[in-house]
């Protein structure tokens, strides 16, 4: 094997070993299927190994692209400890995954700073209900902060609770006929907008849980969308209704013509809004203030009235 390898080549065996699959290497690099098929078949050239041998389970790697991987992940920890100085001088962006409203409230949050809003070019990515994909981007530094759900735990990505909130229903406010405290005959009467991403609500007893399932099940759908705030604005025009974590009310209220209803007490769902980094970003100190007095700002937005 050629003790020289292009590192070009060594983050794309470092990401297929993470992945397991060349389609989702090829998103996660942000290449097409085949350039990264060609660069397996050149490191497979270099190496003289096969690499990964293909399993139900996806591409199982060998020895060979095991220690490729590390030597990669060894390179980028080396990099990070003899040039920190140069990495927080030189960090030009941040890549944020998260949904839609947690993106007005990071864009309120970063020009209500009292620091330079201009630090950074701010790129923000579509959530994704995938927690593996979310997780990856993470890992191989496609993204920088991931908010949302709670991700598993993985020695590379460190997280931390933003909040946690009632889940309630948004109307519009001349939605004149719904009470301010629903009863379950107002929600299996209302018409419904959801959206297309699963989101981590959750009940504190079994009973609950099971009636919610119920009712989430059998719900009048109205609309289905991609975008959270696609649907404040439908329900805002229209007589349907929308559940969403309390925390995001105060910013859509003031942005939109929408009422608060809480819910009934045997439809009680709660939810956990965390950030995720990789833990490589903890070696940059100003973009660690940074985010952390962004997030900071956030909460006060979300607990102010």
């Amino acid at each position: 094997m050629q003790s020289k390898i292009d590192l070009k080549l060594l983050k794309i065996i470092n990401v297929l070993v993470v992945s397991g699959s060349v389609t989702k290497a090829a998103q996660l690099l942000n290449l097409s299927p085949g350039a990264v098929s060609y660069s397996l078949k050149k490191l497979r050239s270099l190496t003289g190994e096969h690499l990964f041998i293909r399993t139900k389970a996806g591409m199982k790697p060998d020895a060979t692209a095991l220690e490729l991987s590390q030597r990669y992940q060894k390179f980028c920890s080396l990099a990070h400890e003899n040039n920190a100085d140069t990495i927080e001088v030189s960090r030009e962006k941040l890549t944020v995954m998260t949904f839609s409203p947690m993106e007005m409230l990071l864009a309120e949050s970063i020009f209500n700073l009292p620091t330079d809003s201009s630090l950074y070019r701010y790129v923000f990515l579509p959530y994704t209900a995938s927690i593996d994909e979310r997780a990856d981007k993470l890992k191989n530094g496609i993204v920088d902060v991931d908010i949302g759900g709670k991700l598993p735990a993985d020695k590379l990505i460190s997280k931390v609770k933003i909040l946690s909130c009632d889940v309630v229903a948004l109307s519009g406010v001349q939605n004149k006929a719904l009470p301010t405290q629903l009863s379950v005959d107002d929600l299996y009467r209302a018409r419904h907008a959801i959206w297309n991403v699963m989101i981590d609500y959750y009940c504190h007893s079994i009973r609950n849980a099971q009636k919610v399932g119920k009712y989430i099940q059998s719900r009048d759908v109205g609309l289905i969308s991609s975008s959270i705030i696609n649907m404040v604005t439908f329900c805002a025009h229209s007589d349907s209704i929308m559940l969403i974590p309390e925390m995001f009310v105060p910013m859509l209220a003031k942005k939109f013509p929408v009422q608060c209803h809480k819910l009934p007490a045997e439809f009680d769902m709660k939810y956990d809004c965390y950030m995720h980094f990789n833990t490589q970003i903890t070696e940059d100190e100003q973009a660690m203030k940074f985010v952390d007095n962004v997030i900071s700002n956030v909460r006060d937005l979300c607990l102010s009235p």
